[in-house]
């Protein structure tokens, strides 16, 4: 089928669209009616009847799925390895059938949704085979007795443990994953569980032994979970899944999400916004949009969860979370993340930018009653702090000056001087004033959990306290989670589950940004004779004692404060019904409902912006927002063998989405008495609100067919209508076609004992984005009025009268979604039995009919009109090693690398527009223009001649331009994590180093500590010659008006001045190349010999690990890179106002009980 028939042409009516859904839901339900004809089987309790002889084992799954309609997945070595036996059971349930096929080919079975995974014990020898060939001779017998378990504790039920060239010497782990054996002395033990790879365990004595099975990819990662909870075989899939386990998340435990996956994931860009508990921006293959989000949507099991907030103001307020970080990593099993637009379809409107999934974590099959305990805790340092001169004192051009902010005074010989507060001092610098501002953070997180399952249920309760204390002191997040996962099998066909969760967020923060408020923007580059740490900073009455005009770091941290506190709810309530063995009914309802309060409070003789830019008069500003988003999908799935050959999987369903917010503030400006926090304590009151709410309706469907294990083609569809679109509009089609070809299974002959395993993938579909709320319409707000001159203004109500005018900005009922169309083409590659695996994709997607703001002449009436225009492109590359260097019995080595690269194009704007603004200054900021890579930095410039030379001016300082120009590209060239996880018997150790190669940033903090002296370079010269005269050592780079190459030499306060090397902005911009240790870990998991005969403890895991323990920034001095004034946003590249970020180490312990 091709591309184009599923491709909604612009001005198709929505009648059309919908016709062609349901033309292909028809036609999808008819093939599930074809495949109902001939059903013989129900459920798990039909009997089989089997009499083979000589046979392997693929022949007999071949029988079981004709007479059950069951479909089987296992690797090609469990049928090359089999020997040919008969079978003879008669009238047996599927489960006898299965249990005693895996006793006698020493197999191991699991079922899920019509699919039964095998896998093969590979070591042990089989019980048929004649005792004579196995016999060994006479030795003295041990009892040996230990527990098996995965690398997170979790004991392992029914694993097996059987002697190694013994025939039918062997048991199976109980309920709490211990077992006992009598075997003779120096046997080798056999250790295996299905999902998992085997392990041999030397026998030298009567011990108790503790077994750890690593996960299999070749095993476990047969069937994935993608959009909405469909599982599909990973041989099967057209596109790329990429997966991390809670293991990942547990190494180095950070109380962001978004920050654990940084290099963890291919084709996923993860830029750290600061600290201050701020999280990360997460870019999927690039930018899809303009003005819109770019984040992720994430869905936790099967909810998409409101993920808003992040973004920063520039020179005004805190650094903000997304919400997001309301999650507790602890209770993550795994995230999915889809990429392309054919892993996303399913999502629609939302799913442009990607998809995560995040799946909780539940009961384990075969635990009943166990109990999980942990604790970490970690302490924090500055990651990276400026190198300071303490050779010069405050002042300018050599002379002492006690109230200028600069440190271009004397040479500081001890000499006695009058300070800012008219005492006379001995001059003598102070190395730790600005450190003494900080102090180290503490985390602390902790966690409990109990969890069991059986056949007829599975449950997890777990409550989960974070507590995290930030550098600058009066920063501190607290954050409860309460949990719950539970599901019971109400009968065969009917299972019932919910999943919900509960979190309290509280945080306190101070001041960030380009503003005095925040304590580092003026106290990182205080003089550096100042003492900052000693000297008074109030009055008795709360009045400021400061030289500088803006605030005192220490008043700032105790007079300006901002609190937040979210109490959240989601999750969702589920039912699946086993309408037939092959056809599955799903329903799920789920809710996120949330509500924040924040309360900031600037205090009487507040100098700066602070939370509301109150002019010195003090102020407070109260805010309340509630979310209610309600989520519910309905889905069919049918999974049905067709002859020999081919399969069907196909998915139908809709979902119905409801969205609420609303929001009230107040704005309380001219406090009464200093100190109290309360509305009613100010002079002037601003109250607003706002209520949002939108719909949507979607209707998808999937299918699936393969072809003999090998060919895989699988289109889906989705149409949805949008609340937000105008009548005639709000029909929003989306397909997506995905091939997946194994030559390997087609070619057998490919395999050998280099090549295992080969597939080759490609997609191509299409989602997008819809328009926000209202954007249809042209509203109403409340006037004013003016002279035009500035000196005479009424402002409404006036005099008891109300008046409204229409907004500046128009709303267009034309407006259509944006459409994201992606075309990728992969491959999977499998060497040397698994130890090799890599993992690859090159894509290109386009973006068209963007939603944004276009100016329009006023005579209009209005300023701008929002419309669909412009294009985006965006051509990526990304790369998946995984290498096992050593697998021994006591040593293994696991290896990965994940290598990013994508390029963003703003192809072309709209009609009369140069450029469009993400953020930023008039000089500097972040701006799309036609032609150029997403996001440069703009402001003025050097001047410089046609050669590229900088003009050097008669002064010897460089001259700037009057105009903007692009000066820097933000965009990293790629990324690259490497990843290590090293295993010697009950230790393991881990490592992850993150690289980003180039990407340019901004940073003003960094030409503020060379502008005011105080940055070590700034003293690499003496400034003073020995006749006491300025030194001049300093000779820009260029040539003279007249073309002459630059010989004027200046001194280092023209060099490093506002009038030098920062007269323009262009000279802040740095390459931001760094590489990164960004995680260790090292843990201890405990023998059970050490734990005795007790049946309280099962399990102990000891670990140390530290975060961003080690930074080289070539060209990026003093400060770590991974800032971003505005947070999570689109604009990046401009840093100010520093955030300092941690290095922190900790350790942690876990128990199982």
């Amino acid at each position: 089928m091709h591309y184009f028939l599923f491709y909604k042409k612009s001005g198709t009516s929505a009648g059309s669209i919908l016709k062609k859904t349901l033309l292909i839901m028809k036609m999808i339900f008819f093939m599930m009616l074809v495949m109902v004809i001939g059903v013989h089987a129900e459920g798990r309790a039909q009997k089989i009847t089997l009499s083979m002889k000589n046979v392997k084992v693929d022949r007999v799954f071949a029988e079981i799925a004709k007479q059950t309609n069951y479909r089987f997945l296992y690797s090609d070595d469990t049928i090359d390895k089999s020997a040919s036996m008969d079978i003879d059971v008669k009238d047996a349930t599927l489960n006898d059938a299965l249990d005693k096929i895996s006793d006698q080919w020493l197999l191991q079975y699991k079922m899920m949704s019509g699919t039964i995974m095998v896998a093969e014990n590979k070591k042990a020898i089989r019980k048929n085979v004649p005792a004579e060939a196995t016999t060994e001779p006479v030795q003295d017998d041990v009892t040996v007795s230990g527990v098996v378990m995965d690398k997170q504790g979790n004991v392992l039920t029914q694993a097996s443990v059987n002697v190694k060239g013994v025939a039918g010497r062997g048991t199976n782990t109980d309920a709490a994953g211990r077992f006992t054996l009598t075997v003779p002395v120096n046997s080798v033990l056999v250790v295996s569980f299905i999902g998992y790879e085997a392990k041999e365990v030397t026998v030298t004595n009567n011990r108790s032994i503790t077994v750890v099975l690593d996960e299999s990819f070749s095993e476990l990662e047969e069937v994935v979970v993608t959009s909405f909870g469909i599982q599909r075989d990973r041989k099967t899939l057209g596109y790329g899944v990429s997966e991390m386990k809670s293991e990942e998340l547990a190494k180095s435990p950070t109380t962001d999400v978004t920050n654990a996956l940084s290099g963890k994931v291919a084709g996923v860009q993860v830029s750290g916004a600061g600290g201050g508990f701020a999280g990360s921006n997460v870019t999927i293959r690039g930018f899809s949009t303009f003005t819109g989000s770019n984040q992720p949507l994430y869905v936790v099991d099967g909810i998409p969860l409101d993920n808003s907030g992040g973004g920063n103001s520039v020179n005004t307020g805190v650094v903000n979370s997304s919400r997001i970080s309301d999650i507790n990593p602890q209770d993550i099993e795994n995230i999915s993340v889809l990429k392309g637009a054919a892993a996303t379809v399913l999502y629609g409107s939302r799913a442009a930018s990607g998809v995560i999934l995040i799946t909780t974590k539940k009961g384990k099959q075969g635990t009943r009653n166990q109990v999980n305990v942990g604790t970490n805790t970690a302490v924090g340092t500055v990651s990276r702090f400026p190198d300071f001169q303490n050779e010069y004192a405050q002042g300018s051009n050599g002379n002492y000056i006690n109230n200028v902010a600069g440190s271009w005074g004397p040479r500081i010989e001890g000499q006695t001087v009058r300070n800012w507060f008219g005492e006379d001092e001995v001059l003598r610098a102070y190395p730790d004033n600005i450190r003494d501002i900080l102090q180290n953070s503490i985390s602390s997180q902790n966690d409990l959990s109990f969890s069991g399952a059986t056949d007829r249920y599975d449950y997890r309760i777990s409550y989960g306290y974070t507590k995290e204390t930030g550098l600058v002191p009066n920063n501190e997040l607290t954050r409860n989670n309460l949990s719950v996962n539970v599901g019971t099998q109400v009968s065969d066909k009917l299972k019932i589950g919910t999943s919900f969760s509960y979190t309290n967020n509280s945080s306190d923060r101070t001041q960030s940004g380009n503003q005095g408020a925040n304590p580092l923007w003026r106290g990182i580059y205080a003089p550096r004779s100042y003492d900052l740490t000693n000297l008074p900073y109030e009055d008795e009455e709360g009045n400021q004692l400061w030289y500088a005009a803006e605030d005192h770091p220490y008043w700032s941290i105790n007079h300006i404060t901002n609190r937040r506190e979210v109490n959240r709810f989601y999750g969702n309530v589920n039912l699946k019904y086993d309408i037939l063995d092959w056809l599955q009914a799903d329903l799920k309802v789920g809710a996120d409902v949330f509500n924040s309060a924040s309360k900031g409070f600037d205090d009487m003789g507040v100098r700066s912006n602070a939370n509301t830019n109150s002019a010195g008069a003090g102020g407070l500003s109260d805010q309340s927002s509630t979310v209610r988003n309600i989520n519910s999908y309905f889905t069919v799935t049918g999974n049905r063998k067709i002859g020999e050959d081919i399969n069907v999987l196909a998915t139908v369903g809709n979902e119905i989405i409801a969205n609420y917010s609303s929001s009230v503030s107040a704005v309380g400006l001219g406090i009464v008495l200093p100190g109290f926090a309360n509305q009613r304590n100010f002079l002037t009151f601003n109250p607003s609100g706002s209520i949002t709410e939108q719909r949507a309706v979607g209707v998808f469907a999937d299918l699936v067919v393969d072809y003999k294990n090998f060919l895989s083609v699988n289109v889906k569809a989705r149409n949805d209508f949008s609340s937000t679109l105008a009548p005639g509009n709000r029909s929003i089609f989306y397909p997506a076609l995905a091939i997946s070809w194994v030559p390997t299974e087609a070619f057998p002959s490919l395999k050998s004992d280099v090549l295992s395993s080969l597939k080759i993938r490609a997609n191509i579909g299409e989602v997008g984005k819809g328009t926000g709320p209202y954007d249809t319409n042209t509203y109403y707000g409340r006037a004013s009025a003016g002279d035009g001159l500035g000196s005479t203004a009424v402002n409404f109500p006036f005099n008891g009268l109300a008046g409204y005018t229409l907004n500046n900005g128009a709303g267009n009922p034309q407006l259509q979604p944006e459409f994201t169309r992606e075309i990728e083409l992969g491959t999977e590659v499998s060497l040397f039995s698994g130890r090799v695996f890599l993992d690859g994709s090159v894509y290109r997607r386009d973006t068209r009919n963007l939603i944004f703001s276009v100016p329009v002449p006023s005579s209009s009436g209005f300023t701008s009109v929002t419309t669909n225009a412009g294009k985006l492109s965006t051509k990526g590359l990304e790369l998946l090693l995984r290498v096992v260097p050593i697998k021994k019995e006591n040593f293994n080595w696991d290896a990965s690398f994940n290598f990013t690269t994508f390029k963003s194009i703003v192809e072309e704007l709209a009609p009369g527009v140069d450029n469009i603004s993400l953020g930023g200054f008039t000089s500097p900021n972040i701006r799309l223009v036609s032609g150029e890579e997403y996001g440069q930095i703009w402001s003025n410039a050097y001047q410089r001649n046609n050669d590229g030379q900088m003009i050097i001016g008669a002064n010897g300082l460089p001259r700037p331009t009057s105009a903007v120009q692009r000066v820097g590209n933000p965009n990293p060239k790629f990324v690259l994590g490497w990843n290590n996880t090293l295993t010697f018997k009950d230790f393991t150790f881990s490592f992850l180093f993150d690289f980003k190669y180039k990407g340019d940033q901004l940073s003003r903090t960094i030409g503020d500590l060379q502008i005011n002296g105080v940055a070590a370079e700034t003293a690499e010269h003496p400034r003073f010659n020995a006749d006491g005269t300025p030194s001049t050592p300093y000779i820009f780079e260029g040539v003279l008006e007249d073309g002459t190459p630059n010989n004027i030499p200046v001194t280092a306060q023209q060099y490093y001045g506002l009038q030098g090397k920062y007269v323009a902005w262009e000279g802040y911009v740095l390459d931001a190349t760094f590489v990164k240790l960004r995680e260790a870990n090292l843990s201890y998991r405990l023998p059970v010999r050490l734990l005795g005969n007790q049946k309280v403890i099962k399990a102990v895991n000891l670990s140390v690990y530290g975060r961003n323990l080690f930074m080289y920034a070539p060209n990026y001095p003093h400060l770590d890179p991974e800032q971003n004034l505005l947070g999570i946003s689109n604009a990046r590249g401009l840093e100010f106002g520093i955030q300092p970020t941690a290095r922190t180490i900790g350790g942690s312990i876990r128990l199982t009980l």
